[in-house]
């Protein structure tokens, strides 16, 4: 989908996607990032008034749909209000409630956007099992740090999403090759919901929302304009993988572990 300013109009077509989802037989749903809220200018006095915490309107819409449609949802990000500080928060949430969150820790600095400008830092990885599946959680810019979601796969992920608010300009050169990269290498399935391109946005977004299987292969791609797309996966397909080729057994971390005192020239 793609978001704007209007918090309210956000919310409802976030709601008409996760029926049309769900009536489709969806049972786990993603939305992108910064679903609820997002300007074409980034003020923290805008994201400020419009921030939420867990008992806000946005999770708790989600929450009802959730647990009237018996399914999960991955809650793409909000702008979270936690006393006076605010993070870029996706929220996992399940029939029961919500069942874990994620601030994003790897905040953007491109041109002239820098979100350090507006939210503080998370400062750790999240994986959420969700009855027996684990998922790792990430948010857009984290896409570019592979150490992160090599270390949500040693966490036991088997499923990592990357909700996203992915520029046009950088999108169509890094945006697949980054995402192929990030499920190759960790031998895990990788989905990842972007903001849509839509008319009348000051900044234009890459769409091109997919489904990735842990050889790469795309199970399922979206154009740049908004649309829902569903796919079954068969997480069976990650112990075959390692099996042929058992890359997370092949680490050498003798020799990776340069990487914790040793900073760019």
């Amino acid at each position: 989908m793609g978001s704007n300013e209007n918090k309210e109009e956000n919310l409802n077509k976030a709601l008409h996607f996760i029926q049309k989802a769900v009536n489709e037989g969806a049972e786990l749903i993603v939305l992108p990032e910064l679903f609820n809220y997002l300007p074409s200018k980034m003020t923290k006095q805008g994201h400020l008034k419009n921030a939420e915490g867990i008992d806000g309107p946005s999770i708790k819409a989600l929450e009802k749909v959730a647990k009237s449609n018996n399914v999960i949802i991955v809650a793409g990000s909000i702008t979270e209000l936690d006393g006076e500080k605010l993070y870029n928060t996706s929220f996992v949430i399940s029939n029961k409630g919500i069942l874990g969150k994620y601030r994003k820790v790897h905040l953007f600095k491109f041109g002239n956007i820098d979100e350090t400008s507006v939210f503080e830092a998370g400062n750790k990885p999240e994986v959420i099992d969700l009855y027996g599946v684990k998922i790792g959680l990430t948010i857009c810019f984290d896409l570019r740090f592979p150490e992160f979601f090599r270390t949500e796969t040693l966490m036991g992920a088997d499923l990592i999403f990357n909700v996203a608010a992915f520029l046009e300009k950088t999108g169509k050169i890094h945006w697949m090759p980054l995402l192929r990269a990030r499920a190759i290498e960790n031998q895990v399935f990788l989905v990842a919901t972007n903001q849509a391109k839509i008319k009348g946005h000051g900044c234009k977004y890459y769409g091109h929302s997919c489904i990735i299987d842990p050889w790469g292969k795309i199970l399922a791609k979206a154009k740049s304009d908004e649309c829902v797309i569903t796919c079954n996966i068969d997480l069976q397909k990650i112990e075959g993988v390692r099996k042929k080729m058992p890359l997370l057994d092949m680490r050498r971390i003798d020799v990776y572990d340069i990487m914790k005192s040793v900073k760019r020239p």
